[in-house]
């Protein structure tokens, strides 16, 4: 059974000077145990997708489309049930773990309260607790149960807030840049942590990221956004080999190992989209139909796709 299905997901935040279009015509799935990349510049939408699915969008934003996890309809949810579901069954490693973490806790019993919640003795959720810590290698547990967040690195903090997110075996695990603004030390331990989780937990895992060698190592699916929208998505592998979008090859060309090419220009305001496609002003393959009317997004398979009137051959 589909354990997440996100069908024609758009999300509007109104402004004073306008509304701005997040997201649009968002749709996708996922199986149990699968890994799905959400790739693109930064303010593509992807962060904004993961709330949508979680319900932590502001009160103000207007949300249409269909989020259905586990056979449930997530948009009408009540509030209590909606609570209920998150980190029992749908977990969030934040981007920005510092903000996650009370300052004032040790870092053991930020984990540990939730199994005192559900009806642990201290000691036996104290235990729970280190060998979390353990197990997203925060070592010596000992020592970093009793420390507080303060004390430790960005890559630690962010390894706490992961253990977090695993300690009730959540089905999906939504983690939001996991690796933004770690070394290539901390960033290596956090994929290693996030592939360990997969395997040990066999955990649904919706990757949102930039890191692009994280995506290429971890995910089974990549989807590509560009100004809120899905324009490629299909297997990792065709995805990074055989890249179909425009944008898609000029985000591939600009890692490292294959050239560092940088892609000119800018993705165009969420509040004043183009008619045509979005990416026509920074495209070398662009003609008078592009800028005229929006492309759909060619399903080729039950996942995969792309939304480009001149598409790469396969």
């Amino acid at each position: 059974m589909t354990l997440l299905t996100v069908q024609d997901l758009n999300v509007h935040f109104p402004t004073g000077e306008g509304s701005v279009h997040a997201s649009r015509d968002i749709s996708f799935s996922m199986e149990p145990g699968e890994v799905l990349g959400l790739v693109g510049e930064t303010g593509s939408g992807k962060s904004v997708i993961g709330q949508a699915i979680i319900r932590l969008l502001p009160t103000s934003a207007k949300i249409t489309g269909q989020i259905r996890f586990d056979g449930q309809e997530l948009t009408i949810l009540p509030d209590h049930t909606m609570h209920a579901l998150r980190g029992r069954s749908i977990s969030l490693v934040p981007q920005n773990p510092s903000g996650s973490l009370d300052p004032l806790v040790r870092n053991g019993m930020q984990i540990a309260e939730i199994f005192i919640e559900r009806g642990a003795t201290k000691n036996m959720a104290w235990e729970k607790a280190r060998d979390l810590l353990v197990a997203v290698g925060l070592v010596p547990s000992d020592q970093i149960a009793k420390e507080y967040p303060h004390e430790l690195s960005g890559g630690m903090r962010q390894r706490l807030t992961t253990s977090i997110a695993i300690a009730e075996h959540s089905r999906l695990i939504i983690a939001d840049e996991p690796t933004k603004g770690l070394d290539y030390h901390a960033r290596a331990t956090t994929a290693r942590v996030l592939s360990d989780i997969r395997t040990r937990e066999n955990a649904s895992l919706l990757l949102i990221t930039h890191d692009l060698y994280l995506a290429e190592h971890l995910c089974d699916w990549i989807a590509v956004l560009y100004a809120g929208e899905i324009i490629e998505i299909g297997p990792a592998h065709q995805i990074f080999t055989q890249p179909r979008h425009p944008y898609t090859k000029a985000l591939i060309g600009a890692m490292p190992k294959n050239g560092l090419v940088p892609l000119d220009g800018q993705s165009p305001s969420l509040m004043a989209i183009p008619d045509g496609c979005c990416f026509t002003d920074r495209c070398s393959c662009h003609s008078e139909i592009c800028s005229k009317e929006r492309p759909d997004l060619i399903q080729e398979s039950l996942n995969g796709g792309v939304r480009c009137h001149h598409p790469f051959s396969s």
